[in-house]
């Protein structure tokens, strides 16, 4: 979600042609089935991409995305995206509508950043703002962490333990699984495995 170069048509395209390859899309299907199980009322995808997750959420949800020719190709296909300016932002979520989402899901945008732990304050402070009950974060394992040049943190258990991020900004980890076999060491060979972390509204 950062870097120039996923602003660019060049990026856009890639990210459009992998989403309509035939086992490609079998197999996000099966990735997307495991994000959708924590999935419940309109919900924000944060850096929404092609558009796969979006086209699956409850009614009335909402793609935020930088990339304005994916913005503008997901517009086109009868979607409800926003163009965001990310950086600008600061992640503030400003001008977004309160008490009307209830999950915010964040999938593969964390790594992108050098100081995750703060953007991870700051936007779960947003959606404690917003009324949003559930966040849901996907990172990858080590080695789809280590296949990108643009990934700056590796997050795992110990980055939430180090950074003391199990509760944050009113939210409370949950669940943390690893898919599609919930073993840590899969993630050493498996470049496709992923981390699924699960915050919920603390009770008061």
């Amino acid at each position: 979600m950062t870097g120039p170069s996923e602003f660019d048509a060049t990026y856009a395209a890639e990210q459009l042609r992998r989403s309509r390859h035939p086992l490609r899309r079998l197999i996000k299907r099966f990735y997307l089935d495991h994000v959708l199980q924590d999935v419940h009322g309109p919900t924000i995808d944060l850096g929404c991409g092609a558009g796969q997750l979006l086209a699956r959420l409850p009614a009335g949800s909402l793609g935020v995305e930088v990339n304005p020719v994916l913005v503008e190709h997901l517009r086109t296909a009868g979607m409800n995206v926003l163009g965001y300016d990310a950086a600008g932002d600061g992640f503030r979520l400003t001008g977004f509508r309160e008490g009307y989402y209830k999950t915010l899901v964040i999938s593969h945008v964390l790594e992108h950043f050098e100081d995750a732990a703060s953007v991870i304050r700051v936007l779960w402070r947003s959606c404690a703002r917003l009324g949003i009950e559930t966040i849901v974060a996907i990172v990858p394992g080590a080695k789809g962490y280590a296949s990108d040049a643009t990934h700056k943190t590796f997050i795992d258990a110990r980055f939430i333990e180090g950074q003391g991020l199990r509760r944050v900004e009113g939210f409370d980890l949950v669940k943390s699984r690893y898919f599609p076999i919930d073993r840590v060491d899969i993630g050493d060979h498996f470049t496709f495995h992923e981390l699924k972390l699960v915050y919920s509204k603390a009770a008061r």
